[in-house]
């Protein structure tokens, strides 16, 4: 088991070349720092459907949900 300080972020897997990317104090680096390759952007799993979504998004692309109580679609709900 590793020690990871309250609040501190996972880090990071390059697509590209596969090393850890730390994110430091907040920070995520847009790129990797060893291969230079476009990081992808974090995402979270939709609390309605379950399908993952960048977390930039504001509203689920799958099923509408917005964080709003029976604001997503109930036919695509996770069961």
């Amino acid at each position: 088991m590793c020690f990871r300080p309250v609040g501190a972020q996972k880090p990071i897997i390059c697509p590209n070349c596969k090393k850890r990317v730390a994110i430091v104090a907040g920070y995520r680096p847009p790129n990797c720092p060893y291969c230079k390759n476009e990081l992808p952007e974090p995402v979270i799993a939709c609390p309605e459907c379950g399908i993952d979504q960048p977390i930039s998004n504001k509203v689920c692309g799958n099923c509408g949900f917005n964080g709003k109580p029976g604001s997503g679609d109930p036919a695509k709900r996770k069961q």
